[in-house]
């Protein structure tokens, strides 16, 4: 069965990618802005993954819309991790983030109280379809 992907919110500005990518001196890689455009705030049907050794869960896309202020927000989220190789674009129900690491181009999860990140050593396509 393929993954759903509920209650997406359009993407309101695409040019959203390039406003992050100038403040933080990054470049987003074309996978990850085609999956966020698709998938947008956005919530799986399939959600539980692996970080390490332990199962986690991917509770939601990140809001990508210029001027939301909630938690589940990529600005939220940019705000509190200050790694520039980290672009977070999922968040789990606990606070913590799934990020897309550019130094390994894999998928990490970052832990909100810790600041440890675990690599899912996984790509971001692999990481989707290993959702489960």
């Amino acid at each position: 069965m393929a993954i759903i992907w509920k209650y997406k919110i359009d993407l309101s500005d695409a040019s959203v990618f390039d406003k992050i990518e100038k403040e933080r001196g990054i470049s987003f890689p074309d996978e990850l802005k085609r999956f966020i455009s698709e998938t947008n705030a956005s919530t799986p049907s399939k959600y539980n993954f692996m970080a390490g050794n332990n199962e986690r869960v991917f509770g939601a896309v990140l809001c990508f819309n210029d001027g939301k202020s909630e938690t589940d927000s990529v600005f939220t989220a940019l705000s509190i991790i200050d790694d520039n190789n980290l672009i977070p674009f999922g968040i789990d129900p606990f606070g913590n983030y799934i990020c897309y690491s550019l130094r390994e181009k894999l998928v990490v999860f970052w832990d909100h109280e810790t600041g440890k990140v675990v690599s899912t050593g996984a790509s971001l396509t692999d990481f989707i379809i290993s959702l489960y």
